[in-house]
């Protein structure tokens, strides 16, 4: 599975953060992905806030934040307490219910239900109103571990993923002429060319 935008972004924000040390803002992170266009940055914007919402990100100001690079790996509590709250549930429930129980925002609870159905864990149950209502399988109500999502596959650029958004932040924030951002310089981008320079001891390509 390829990894998705919002890893992507968690790459670029681990970066500019060099691991959470660093405040970053959006007009940082558009310029660190090279972001142009008002859609680009409005997705953007709109992934920063769900993040911040997950405590992935700590609002300091308006457009500005600390990243919390261990909110992501404790995010797998939320699927505990969502799936508890689902095997609690007696007849019918919604998204709203099991969110309200599991502190868990709507939208990440509708995904995971997504995932139960695919494993044959609920089946939907009716409607209330526009909310659909699921119900717990026998299957469900046997399984006592927690089910989660599939873990996607790590980036295999991520570290220079992560060398290009430090690159960023020198470029955008640093005096160039100085010497602690020319070594900056000069080790990312041996990073980077370690991996993708391909010339043989010949000087022809591998």
């Amino acid at each position: 599975m390829a990894p998705s935008d919002m890893d992507k972004l968690r790459g670029v924000l681990l970066g500019l953060s060099e691991g959470g040390k660093h405040e970053i803002s959006n007009v940082l992170v558009f310029q660190a992905m090279a972001l142009e266009t008002e859609s680009e940055k409005a997705r953007v914007r709109r992934q920063l806030d769900v993040m911040a919402r997950r405590s992935e990100l700590t609002r300091i100001r308006p457009g500005h934040y600390t990243y919390n690079p261990g909110a992501a790996r404790q995010r797998g509590e939320g699927h505990i307490r969502m799936w508890r709250a689902v095997r609690a549930s007696t007849g019918t429930f919604g998204i709203a219910e099991i969110a309200a129980v599991s502190h868990v925002d709507a939208p990440s609870v509708g995904r995971y239900l997504k995932l139960l159905l695919s494993l044959g864990l609920v089946r939907r149950n009716g409607k209330r109103g526009a909310s659909l209502l699921y119900s717990t399988t026998a299957l469900g109500r046997d399984r006592r571990e927690t089910p989660y999502p599939p873990v996607a596959r790590r980036d295999p650029f991520a570290d220079e993923r992560a060398a290009m958004s430090r690159l960023a932040r020198v470029f955008f924030e640093e005096d160039l002429y100085s010497d602690p951002a020319r070594q900056v310089v000069v080790r990312e981008c041996r990073a980077i060319l370690e991996r993708f320079d391909t010339r043989t001891e010949k000087g022809g390509f591998r």
